[in-house]
């Protein structure tokens, strides 16, 4: 899905969409780390900024404050040092939550680009 990107003159505004049930997670606060390969908008989005996400029908949206941004080698070391609960709220185990990266993110992504673990919190 397209993510657009809304500068202002102390933050930037971007927009993306989540599947279910991590947008409901979202919403509800459980998820409050975003795990992404750092490429596109993902390279330049910093402390501060904000993050309108919609549900795939853009029927509910929230917006979140971006408050922290950290940068990891590979899915499995973000998923080690970042409290898994916090970015995958359904998932047990490392290799549960590598199972799911799987589906979006190859290994040969993750090692070209890296991966970033954002840190938001809903406004």
């Amino acid at each position: 899905m397209n993510m657009q990107k809304v500068s202002h003159s102390d933050f930037t505004t971007y927009q993306n969409h989540r599947r279910e049930p991590y947008f409901t997670f979202l919403k509800n606060g459980q998820k409050t780390i975003e795990g992404r390969i750092k490429k596109g908008w993902y390279e330049l989005i910093k402390p501060g900024d904000h993050i309108i996400v919609h549900n795939e029908e853009e029927t509910d949206s929230v917006e979140v404050l971006v408050k922290d941004v950290r940068t990891y080698i590979s899915i499995k070391e973000m998923l080690e040092q970042e409290n898994i609960k916090n970015i995958l709220p359904d998932v047990e185990t490392v290799e549960q939550g590598i199972g799911v990266y799987q589906k979006f993110y190859t290994k040969e992504q993750q090692k070209e680009f890296g991966v970033i673990a954002i840190e938001v919190e809903k406004i």
